[in-house]
């Protein structure tokens, strides 16, 4: 029997074993042979594969949101200084810079077999679907691989041979990949259906991501003169097109019963099922706290009221502020909840206000009878919301908990079943601002930003007025702080803050990173994993890092 060899030897996995299978169809036990792929039926799995695996990057929320001015870690422990903090012996022996790689060469390993066996004859009508899916997915690890690493090998061909197993590369430039992204995304922009009701790929999330990447080469060095308008041009397509609509009410984004509804562009599925679920979505379960654990005897184990959170990801307080006018911006109690009542049926104060935060705003000392209280700033101005952890000398341990993904049909702790929206078209309306902002029409990205911010005042005019921005202050710094009331937890922010520049500024708001004080130009990339270096002849570590 031929065994299937990845690409690179950092990533190995023999896709004749039932690991590679098991991923591929839960429900077959039979092994899985080379030939197997060149069937129509081995190919469309390949795709499932892929689309399997995405699951893994967009839940890998320490390379996203870490470091960032958004988010930060709810303890000091040595891999947390390492991202959260960028302190010293952050380097290639961390695990999940090694995870990280080997999930996005993997999936180019499944989309380079795709590609190299797929064919009319054996697909039929679906080829140029089935071909553009791999292209689609391929182009996109190579787009997390390059931002994350900078220079990385490019492996395009099938690699099957155990006696050719690559031992020696040469890391392709970063503009050589964007040349290849953007190639490949090109080719295939008006191949697919306009829409998807499932998580396949669509015709729009091509475009998205296709302007996402002129957009992001348009800073660069590199860039081509016309990259943002580009990228304009792909944003305004899909925005005016009308294959995808906004929400009217920001609720309605993320209500538990209205997934896949028209403002969604792409989405990663989970289910009930738990034989495709994996490890389930884990987003209902970040960005919050443990309050069962914190306030022992007040809180039943009930999902209904509260997930289950696993205190990963805090919130930095300064995000908060962000929403400047609460009492008008629709988003803020639909991202944050603020107030828990004794739910445990033994407590004597059962359906009393246990634990109450204020808006961020709300100086009136008003605790709502709670008999923990926890107003945004302490006596001495200081946040107040910061986890009771570490050297930082935080004591509060107490944050509003975010709700927008909240799952209320599983069980306490239970793995999550509902869909990870990836790209909606408020991002697009978002991206397309910042596109405006980079060819100096502040007038069109105020435009494009305050579509948003209608419907976050649920088009009430007097709300409106409040949150309505003017031309003169569309800068950067306040695009990203709108793109964080809209796009709190949907992933991406440490890419966010890089493609534009700011990450160098930014993520110093973050208080792990201003501690340590070590934040510099070599960590616009991430160090290469070490077992890839030794493993790898021509595979070098990125300036600055150790191992």
């Amino acid at each position: 029997m031929k065994k299937i060899l990845t690409i690179l030897s950092g990533v190995l996995v023999l896709c004749a074993t039932v690991s590679c299978q098991s991923i591929l169809d839960p429900d077959n036990p039979a092994t899985v042979t080379e030939e197997f792929y060149n069937t129509k039926l081995g190919q469309e799995k390949l795709v499932i594969s892929m689309l399997s695996r995405y699951r893994s990057v967009f839940a890998r929320y320490s390379m996203q949101c870490l470091g960032t001015d958004m988010y930060l870690s709810c303890d000091e422990s040595p891999l947390s200084v390492q991202l959260n903090g960028y302190g010293p012996e952050f380097s290639g022996l961390s695990p999940e810079i090694e995870d990280y790689w080997a999930s996005l060469y993997k999936i180019i390993q499944e989309a380079n077999i795709l590609l190299a066996r797929c064919t009319e004859e054996v697909a039929g009508d679906d080829y140029a679907q089935m071909m553009a899916q791999g292209r689609f997915l391929r182009a996109m690890a190579y787009y997390y691989l390059v931002e994350t690493y900078g220079s990385v090998p490019l492996l395009v061909d099938e690699n099957l041979d155990a006696d050719k197993m690559i031992r020696t590369v040469t890391p392709a430039s970063e503009e050589k990949i964007y040349e290849f992204i953007i190639d490949q995304l090109g080719q295939i922009k008006d191949v697919l259906p306009a829409k998807t009701s499932s998580s396949y790929i669509s015709a729009e999330a091509v475009k998205h991501f296709l302007g996402k990447c002129y957009l992001t080469r348009a800073y660069r060095s590199y860039a081509k003169s016309d990259d943002a308008a580009k990228a304009r041009a792909l944003f305004e397509e899909i925005i005016k097109s009308g294959n995808h609509s906004l929400q009217t009410k920001f609720a309605d984004v993320f209500a538990e019963d209205n997934q896949g509804n028209s403002e969604i562009i792409w989405a990663i599925q989970y289910g009930s099922d738990k034989n495709y679920n994996g490890s389930g979505n884990p987003l209902a379960a970040q960005y919050g706290i443990n309050i069962t654990a914190l306030y022992p005897g007040m809180f039943a184990l009930d999902q209904k009221e509260y997930s289950a959170m696993q205190r990963n990801i805090w919130t930095n307080p300064i995000v908060h502020e962000w929403f400047r006018h609460p009492e008008a911006d629709s988003r803020y109690d639909e991202t944050f909840r603020f107030e828990f009542r004794i739910t445990d049926p033994t407590n004597d104060d059962y359906g009393s206000m246990g634990v109450y935060m204020p808006h961020w705003n709300d100086a009136s000392g008003d605790s709502h009878g709670a008999k923990y209280f926890y107003p945004f700033k302490n006596a001495d101005g200081d946040y107040n919301w910061y986890p009771a952890l570490g050297a930082m000398g935080w004591s509060t341990d107490c944050m509003p908990i975010c709700r927008k993904f909240r799952e209320t049909k599983i069980e306490w702790g239970g793995k999550g079943t509902r869909e990870d929206v990836i790209i909606r078209l408020a991002d697009t309306y978002l991206l397309c601002a910042e596109a405006c902002l980079l060819a100096k029409d502040k007038a069109a990205a105020a435009e494009y930003v305050n579509a948003i911010l209608n419907r976050a005042a649920g088009y009430d005019s007097a709300k409106y007025a409040l949150l309505k921005v003017e031309a003169s202050d569309m800068t950067i710094d306040r695009l990203l702080e709108e793109r964080g009331c809209e796009l709190f937890g949907e992933h991406d922010r440490w890419f966010d803050l890089k493609r534009t520049g700011t990450l160098l500024t930014r993520a110093r708001l973050n208080p792990l990173v201003a501690h340590y004080d070590n934040l510099s130009e070599m960590h616009l990339v991430r160090p290469i994993p070490y077992n890839e270096r030794i493993k790898l002849e021509g595979l070098e570590q990125n300036p600055g890092y150790k191992n």
